[in-house]
Parts: structure tokens; C-alpha cells; sequence
């Protein structure tokens, strides 16, 4: 904690959907030896790890819950909805021998209900696809909210654009403009990442390991992993969870709700 206040660039990554390329990505941080959170389903449209999977990376690496069958929230009852979420902890923890304190809404889509269900279910942390931040994590009905900044994918200028626009945020359409191509994403990433070291704050990388493959970006991850760890010595790097470790539950500062990512 002294760290996190000292250093004041904060560095984290998080990896979702369970997918069994998650363990390639996982090699990948390791050589780098950056911390991670991985959120992770116990079932998707696409293969998922399996248990023994799951706990072979809890013991590098944070896992979070995606829900059970990775399913959007607001298209859900709301019964089912309490079910998706509180299930999805208590068979992560029966995997992993240990707390599940974070989760990850499938596809960013969540409405101000699911805050109370994260919190009735005994999570105390979650994380959004809000892109182009730099802010440390804010508190909504007693859960810390986690806004990303920069997603490991050749995006359109223009889903930054819907993103920042769903919240009207400013701040991230400046950041957008200051970015740079967002398809040419590792450059972009350098850019935000000397950024956010300039002016102070929390650069976010998050991604999909199936949509890497898919997209050829493996090459480009490892660039972009490499250049995070030129910043070892002035940033302090910390997985989701750790970085809501000064959230005051107390203050409530809501936003509005993001519908995709």
C-alpha cells in the first residue's frame, strides 16, 4: 500500500473469458513478470479452462468470476441474473480452495441493480470495458468499479468513441485524440502509457487470448508486454483486485452504465 502511494503511476492487466489460450498468455506475462488479473467463466459459447486449468493459474496469477455461462446481465431476469453472479463465486471458490472477491461483467453490459447482486453475492470489487482512463477505481453501492484504459485489440477509432460517448467523458476523448491510431494498439498503448506516467494514475491493459489469436496479435502483445516492463522502476504493478485496496466504500460515485464493450 506505502508503494502504491509513493510510485504514482499504477499498472495492472486482466484477461477474460477463461479461455484455454489464457495459459499462452500466461507464459507471456511471466516472462515479464507482470501481474494479472483472469476472469474467468465456468462456461462460454467458446472452450473455457478447466478446474485443474483454473487452478494451475490461481497459483501466478488472480483469477475473477464472468458470471457462470458468460451471459450478458441486462438480458437476464433478475433471478437469473442473482444466480449468474452469486454461483459463479461460490464454484470458483470450490475450485480454488479460496476467496473469489472480483468479477467482470460479460460483454461491459450491466445495469445499477447488479452492483446490490455483487454486493448481496460477497464480491467486493468489479471490473468495467470504461476505455481511455487513467483514474483509480471509484466506489458504487459498496463496490470498487475498475475502468480500463486501453484494450489489447486493433479497435476502430470509432468503438473509443461510442465507449467515451456511453459515459460522456471528456477526459477519454482527449486521451483518444492525444492517443493516436487506435488500430496501430501497441503504439497506442505506448502513448497512453507515457501518458498516464507524465500526469499520474492507473494504466489498464486488458484483452480476450481467443481474440488475439484470431486477430494475429500475439506479436504485437509481446511487444507491448515488454515495453510495460521497462517502467519496473518507477511504477508499481498490482493485479485488479490489489489496486482497489484504497477504495472508500463509504463515498458512493455512480456512472452511467456502459451497455457493450
Amino acid at each position: 500500500m506505502a508503494m502504491m502511494q509513493q510510485k504514482k503511476l499504477t499498472i495492472t492487466t486482466s484477461w477474460d473469458d477463461g479461455h484455454p489460450l489464457d495459459l499462452r498468455l500466461a507464459e507471456l506475462l511471466d516472462r515479464y513478470a507482470l501481474p494479472a488479473t483472469f476472469y474467468v467463466p465456468l462456461s462460454n459459447s467458446r472452450p473455457t479452462l478447466s478446474a485443474d486449468e483454473i487452478r494451475e493459474l490461481s497459483r501466478r496469477f488472480e483469477i475473477g468470476a464472468h458470471t457462470v455461462n458468460h451471459l450478458r446481465l441486462k438480458g437476464l431476469a433478475e433471478s437469473q441474473a442473482r444466480r449468474e453472479i452469486a454461483d459463479s463465486k461460490k464454484r470458483l471458490e470450490d475450485i480454488l480452495g479460496k476467496a473469489c472477491s472480483i468479477f467482470c461483467f460479460p460483454g461491459g453490459n450491466y445495469g445499477r441493480i447488479h452492483f446490490r447482486m455483487l454486493r448481496d453475492a460477497g464480491f467486493g470489487a468489479v471490473r468495467t470495458v470504461e476505455l481511455l482512463s487513467f483514474e483509480r477505481p471509484r466506489s458504487t453501492d459498496g463496490i470498487a468499479v475498475i475502468p480500463t484504459t486501453i484494450q489489447a485489440y486493433p479497435n476502430p477509432t470509432t468503438a473509443y468513441l461510442r465507449n467515451a460517448a456511453k459515459r460522456f467523458s471528456v477526459e477519454a476523448a482527449w486521451n483518444l485524440l492525444r492517443g493516436g491510431s487506435t488500430q496501430n494498439w501497441p503504439e497506442f498503448a505506448r502513448v497512453l502509457l507515457k501518458r498516464a506516467a507524465d500526469r499520474g494514475g492507473v494504466f489498464h491493459l486488458w484483452g480476450h487470448s481467443w481474440e488475439i489469436e484470431e486477430a494475429g496479435q500475439w506479436q504485437a502483445l509481446e511487444q507491448t508486454l515488454a515495453a510495460i516492463s521497462q517502467y519496473r522502476q518507477c511504477a508499481c504493478f498490482v493485479t485488479n483486485l490489489e489496486l482497489c485496496s484504497d477504495v472508500g466504500k463509504a463515498e458512493d460515485n455512480p456512472r452511467p452504465a456502459l451497455v457493450s464493450g
